[in-house]
């Protein structure tokens, strides 16, 4: 399953808390793209793995990019 995170930097508590879901299920991606976003002011990765890992993904970081509407490959 795919999903695009999506963390403004003025949300501290977003990158918490996305720091923290990669803790645990980082090893299990098997996909992370380096971040996209610009870094100043968004960061953006581009992320597949479990649907349970996508799952526990907090709904506050999650977009929608071109990477989430394409078919898993």
């Amino acid at each position: 399953m795919r999903a695009t995170i999506i963390v403004s930097t003025d949300q501290p508590s977003e990158a918490d808390a996305v720091d923290a879901w990669l803790a645990v299920w980082g090893a299990r991606l098997a996909h992370r793209s380096e971040d996209l976003g610009c870094g100043c002011c968004v960061h953006i990765w581009n992320v597949e793995g479990p649907a349970e890992a996508i799952a526990a993904l907090p709904e506050s970081v999650r977009g929608e990019s071109d990477w989430t509407n394409a078919p898993a490959g």
